[in-house]
């Protein structure tokens, strides 16, 4: 806790310096921590996100899930870049870099193919949300501050906490373990775009059954009347791209911790914060999928809601 201490009234010092005009707005960002550099650019985020909910359409929340893949690689974009000016870029960072922009990409391509940026789009989550609020204006104004703009930005900083301890470890050698984990952070983000696929081919195929009648090859009637992917990864887990986000940002807390040969670290905060977040939000996913879909329950029986279970695993009824 005294380090910690120590950390905040060091940086906040630096802050007072920079806002007195005592040093340059440069010599701040040089000299300070990445990490309150990277908290004031999230900053911004966050107001803007704010803004974003009480102009146009009213309570409209949707800005933070298209800034959500930004966010964190705006923070490892920051890291990158502060090592260098300083003269110690961090060879791990500048590995995570193009593979963490791939996923970034990707998750904004799949939002801009759910129709996620044109206007008028609103996830059907929040649609849930604003209903167990009763729509009522002083508690949506209340949610739209502490976990729209506060919580979930900062949350995604947070994320990123162990690329502070590769940061820190800047140009020292490489040996084969790093590539181990990167091979391992590469692997989890190929996965997830697999998942993501797997979804997104379903809901193509289910909508062309719905309009044409026309079933799609790879698939029978029965499965797109389900209403629900039960092939490839979630033939094992309900939420396969959920749980490899999980994955994702462990796997890089636990290449931190190899690197700084620190097992348990302060930079747990960040992964252990959005593992909960990801398990409350499956939850609250289920229970719409639940009303929505008279065999999802048949489907929760069999099916791991994260992580693959042994012996669970989605077995097709047979035909009557």
């Amino acid at each position: 806790m005294a380090v910690i201490n120590h950390f905040v009234f060091s940086e906040w010092e630096m802050v007072k310096l920079c806002l007195s005009r005592a040093i340059t707005f440069s010599d701040f960002y040089l000299r300070s921590h990445p990490f309150t550099s990277t908290l004031l650019i999230t900053s911004g985020f966050m107001i803007t996100t704010f803004i974003s909910c009480h102009t146009g359409k009213k309570n409209d929340f949707t800005l933070v899930d298209k800034l959500w893949p930004m966010i964190s690689l705006s923070c490892t974009l920051n890291y990158t870049l502060h090592g260098y000016l300083n003269g110690n870029v961090s060879y791990r960072l500048l590995l995570i870099l193009p593979f963490q922009t791939f996923w970034a990409y990707h998750l904004v391509e799949l939002f801009a193919r759910r129709g996620g940026y044109s206007s008028g789009f609103e996830d059907h989550r929040w649609a849930k949300v604003k209903a167990q609020l009763n729509h009522d204006p002083i508690q949506l104004f209340v949610f739209s501050i502490f976990f729209v703009s506060i919580y979930q930005p900062l949350m995604l900083i947070n994320n990123t906490m162990p690329e502070c301890i590769l940061w820190e470890a800047g140009s020292s050698s490489l040996n084969f373990g790093d590539y181990f984990f990167l091979a391992l952070y590469v692997s989890l983000i190929g996965f997830e775009y697999l998942c993501d696929e797997y979804q997104q081919d379903y809901q193509v195929a289910k909508a062309k059954y719905k309009g044409t009648g026309k079933i799609t090859s790879g698939y029978t009637k029965r499965q797109l009347e389900r209403g629900f992917c039960t092939v490839g990864p979630f033939a094992y887990s309900r939420h396969p791209a959920f749980f490899a986000e999980q994955l994702i940002w462990v796997s890089l807390y636990l290449w931190g911790a190899y690197v700084s040969g620190t097992l348990i670290n302060w930079s747990l905060i960040g992964p252990l914060e959005f593992v909960i977040f990801v398990v409350k939000s499956s939850g609250f996913t289920e229970s719409i999928s639940t009303e929505r879909y008279p065999a999802y329950k048949q489907y929760c029986t069999q099916v791991g809601i994260l992580a693959p279970l042994p012996g669970k695993k989605w077995v097709e009824p047979k035909a009557e």
